[in-house]
């Protein structure tokens, strides 16, 4: 896959460096992304458009751009030609918008900021255990029935309330600063290490690559990547399927093809009582992208989830609780304890894989010392990276201590956030996975090794339904796609310094749009109308967990350290293997994932995917899988044409009622 990666590199049309039509083009896709998916998801009701790690709302506006330049410099000339870099530019901006809309920061930050008074009732008893605790700088107060009227709509005549929102937003949004910041200097800083040390492919940028490599070049009215019978027959196929899913919506009782939600397969019946079920989603999304991952990724993904669901089942056969009937799969947020078993082997993996970068840091360390040394290849220098980490790390100790969170949490707490963080970056670079989440969260590690909720302070517990817009899963996307981008930043002839600092001054400008724009929206047709959990259900499901904590806090059971225990001798046992023996046909991704709930949902794609793969090299060989990317990434387009006709239909024949093409699966 590096030969093939490099194989795109070399076909750069016009060498023009990070220009200023790009950055301008780049800030108005940045906007449009913020835009966009907010409107789709609170106001059409329809696809979810950034739940993933290669968010659709991008990919959309992307590939439509790349539609509309290449029309227009077939009608009115080579002026509207854009090199690899500069379509690396706009790509890279709008991925750096789509970590703020709906799912994102703006949803879960608007949440919590307005759940906590509005919410507030005698039964659930947030008036004594939270609000004693809430930070007046950072919560904004119902006075006026301000909060009120963001949930219900603003009465005719009345004026916005923007100063109740200007302090806890200012305060909110240099966290998040930080914490993107941060997240950008740890992805330059392991950057070498990860693409030429360790030679890490990057399945998910194949597609990405090959676009933005053969976007148009004036001589005719679609891009140069469109071509071929293998392109255009993945391209129609899903086109057909899903445009043929919406006759549907007009004629209920039309038949349909089982894509994603039309088709839930889970198969409880299989196996006896107590065992977790097998999922059957097929994800034309995940399949498109996990394609071109390597065959023993793919495999050891869909072999541990197997190993999983017999391990659970017996857990649960001997008393321990190894799957919950709130979360399919036994996900992050369901109590369980086999969990800890896939956390310990996470942490384990990402330990090792610092370990053996050990040398490369130490030379990254070397080069911030030394101002003579050379890192023009990186996005920033080694030392701006190093010197940024530090600062930036230090300000979210001070912002977590303000807040109310003791010091002994607040010392485990960012460290482990950076863990978690750098191992999805380097999992979804190696696995091309699209869905992806950690088995634990920062916070749950930190509770974990400080022996439970039993040793924490109230104002912790309060503090932590506070900081759900930063430490919980949405924000799990950060760093992989901060990553990706720096590998993309490779592709890039000349200033990628300035690559950098457009990516960055699109994230304020994705974060600001998004938040006003939801703000406004909420003022003005009522955030009940959003109809959406982020915004009406994230700040009462964090809460209600910050007061469980508190009222009746759960210790750390002893099962769970050995569970935790023979997670990491398991891995460490996985990794000796790999490296020890070529032979070895088990990847340690795999078991780091087994039974999160995405990659329980999955896998059954997964497994689809390595068939597939599996069959064109067994068959043709390694030529004849190359001579097939081009319809899986056929796939890729019609799929993304394909909602976005959705979109169109939803929003003529179907408005505030959308459909979801584009699920989170």
């Amino acid at each position: 896959m590096a030969e093939e990666l490099r194989e795109v590199e070399g076909a750069v049309g016009q060498k023009r460096g990070v220009t200023l039509r790009a950055i301008v083009f780049g800030i108005c896709v940045a906007a449009g992304v913020s835009l966009l998916a907010n409107t789709v998801v609170y106001v059409l009701h329809g696809s979810y458009m950034t739940i993933s790690m290669m968010p659709m709302v991008n990919l959309m506006l992307f590939l439509l751009s790349i539609l509309a330049c290449a029309a227009l410099a077939r009608l009115f000339g080579r002026r509207f030609v854009f090199s690899q870099t500069e379509w690396i530019t706009i790509f890279c901006m709008g991925f750096s918008s789509a970590i703020c809309p709906t799912y994102r920061t703006s949803g879960y930050l608007l949440s919590i900021l307005a759940s906590p008074y509005y919410f507030a009732t005698p039964e659930n008893r947030w008036a004594e255990y939270i609000h004693p605790y809430l930070p007046g700088w950072l919560v904004p107060s119902n006075e006026n029935g301000a909060i009120t009227q963001f949930f219900e709509g603003l009465p005719k005549g009345a004026s916005m309330p923007w100063e109740v929102w200007a302090v806890p937003l200012l305060w909110s949004f240099l966290l998040v600063a930080a914490f993107v910041f941060a997240c950008f200097c740890v992805s330059v800083i392991l950057h070498r290490q990860w693409a030429e040390h360790e030679k890490l492919v990057y399945p998910a940028l194949t597609p990405i690559l090959e676009m933005t490599a053969r976007a148009g070049t004036g001589r005719r009215a679609l891009p140069e990547f469109m071509k071929g019978k293998a392109f255009w027959a993945g391209s129609a196929l899903t086109l057909f399927v899903f445009c043929w899913n919406m006759i549907g919506w007009f004629y209920p009782h039309f038949p349909q093809f089982p894509t994603g939600g039309g088709w839930s397969g889970s198969f409880h019946y299989l196996l006896p009582r107590n065992y977790p079920p097998f999922f059957m989603f097929p994800s034309t999304f995940v399949i498109c992208f996990s394609y071109f991952a390597s065959l023993e990724v793919l495999f050891s993904i869909w072999f541990f989830d197997l190993l999983y669901v017999f391990e659970a089942g017996l857990l649960n056969r001997f008393g321990i609780v190894a799957t919950s009937s709130s979360y399919v799969g036994a996900g992050p947020y369901a109590v369980t304890s086999y969990k800890w078993q896939t956390a310990g082997a996470f942490i384990a993996l990402v330990l090792w894989w610092l370990w053996i970068s050990r040398g490369h840091l130490r030379n990254v360390l070397n080069k911030a010392i030394r101002s003579s040394a050379d890192d023009s290849r990186e996005m920033l220098s080694c030392r701006t990276a190093v010197v940024g980490l530090i600062v930036c790390s230090l300000y979210i100790a001070a912002w977590l201590g303000q807040v109310g969170i003791e010091a002994k949490m607040v010392v485990l707490l960012v460290p482990t956030a950076f863990l978690v963080f750098v191992g999805l970056a380097k999992m979804m670079a190696d696995s091309g996975l699209v869905y992806l989440e950690a088995p634990a969260l920062c916070w749950d590690y930190s509770l974990f090794a400080l022996g439970g909720a039993s040793e924490m302070k109230p104002s912790t517990h309060a503090a932590s339904g506070l900081l759900a817009f930063t430490l919980s899963h949405p924000w799990s996307s950060v760093m992989p796609m901060m990553s990706h981008a720096c590998r993309l930043g490779d592709f890039v002839w000349k200033d990628r310094r300035r690559l950098f600092w457009s990516i960055w001054w699109a994230f304020i400008v994705g974060v600001t749009v998004s938040t006003l724009f939801i703000i406004w929206l909420a003022y003005r047709e009522g955030a009940h109308s959003f109809q959406n959990w982020s915004i009406l259900r994230e700040g009462i499901w964090q809460y209600g967990l910050s007061i469980n904590a508190m009222s009746n806090p759960r210790p750390i059971l002893t099962v769970e350290y050995w569970l935790f225990l023979g997670g990491v001798v398991s891995m460490l046992f996985l990794t000796f293997m790999r490296y020890r023996f070529a032979w070895w046909p088990f990847h340690p991704v795999g078991f780091a994932f087994s039974g999160t709930i995405f990659t329980r949902l999955e896998c059954f794609t997964i497994l689809i995917a390595w068939l597939f793969k599996l069959l064109m090299l067994k068959v043709g060989g390694v030529s004849f899988y190359r001579r097939s990317r081009p319809f899986f990434i056929g796939m890729l387009v019609g799929y993304i044409l394909a909602v976005f006709a959705g979109l169109m239909v939803d929003a003529v024949w179907f408005p505030g009622q959308g459909h979801r093409v584009h699920q989170w699966y």
